[in-house]
């Protein structure tokens, strides 16, 4: 602020007063435009961005073909955030228990980012982590890469340290959904999940100390598969599906011993 004094007559200055308060008004108009221009920015970020949540319940909560919920009804509680430019982000917690009678929330974040290539068809890149609270020995992270198209996906996965397990793993996935009638879709899901290195090999790299073996089949390749029908209206969404999972590869390995069955689930978006 810059205070002008003008000479009067009598040689003394006048007029201080009325330029400062002029210089105020002027800073406080500055202030208000400012304040004006940044709910402006944020109300315009507010709308081309967009939250939505969701509760699910599924019959037998299974990642990957293997039940994490030991063959029990599990519920889920899910946000997400969709922003500018093709970034999004959310979390999602669900009730599991790796072990029988071991039962802790397993807290899953994600964030990413989606590159239009022309057409239906894009290009995603994102990472997750999984914490299991209460458990925090299972705690894993992974990078990811994908394709997706109007009719699905098809997605590559890489972990460091699977479910803690220190395997590195890759997992590739590929997942369609195709209309049959005016709320109801067919729903397919293929995955093979495969060790990049052993449990033995790479904890004993890691700690310098001989390492035993994992359980017998651990360092197979796992192939998981889902097909069903899905139902939607309004807000619900409900889906019927048979689920099945080869034996073996890298733990965890369900507490329950169900290696295939139907899977109900239901979800509420808001």
């Amino acid at each position: 602020m810059r205070v002008r004094l003008r000479r009067r007559g009598d040689g003394r200055f006048g007029g201080a007063a009325l330029s400062v308060r002029k210089a105020a008004g002027s800073s406080r108009h500055r202030r208000r435009a400012a304040a004006v221009a940044v709910s402006l920015l944020l109300l315009t970020a507010a709308a081309q961005a967009q939250w939505s949540g969701s509760v699910a319940a599924e019959s037998d909560y299974r990642f990957r073909g293997e039940s994490l919920s030991a063959g029990r009804p599990a519920v889920r509680l899910s946000a997400n955030h969709d922003g500018a430019g093709g970034w999004y982000a959310g979390a999602s917690a669900t009730q599991s228990q790796l072990n029988e009678g071991d039962r802790y929330a397993q807290v899953l974040g994600y964030a990413g980012c989606v590159r239009p290539l022309g057409g239906s068809a894009s290009l995603e890149f994102g990472a997750t982590g999984s914490a299991f609270v209460g458990q925090r020995r299972y705690d894993f992270a992974e990078l990811y890469a994908g394709l997706l198209i109007s009719a699905g996906s098809l997605r590559l996965s890489l972990s460091p340290d699977y479910f803690g397990r220190h395997v590195r793993t890759a997992y590739l996935d590929a997942n369609g959904q195709w209309p049959l009638f005016a709320r109801t879709r067919l729903i397919a899901h293929a995955g093979l999940l495969v060790p990049l290195s052993t449990a033995a090999t790479a904890a004993t790299a890691a700690y310098a100390v001989p390492v035993p073996p994992g359980p017998a089949g651990a360092n197979r390749s796992r192939a998981d598969l889902r097909a069903g029908i899905g139902w939607a209206s309004g807000n619900v969404d409900l889906n019927l599906t048979w689920s099945a999972v080869s034996p073996g590869g890298p733990p965890p390995v369900s507490a329950s011993q169900r290696r295939r069955g139907w899977v109900f689930g239901a979800t509420w978006y808001f």
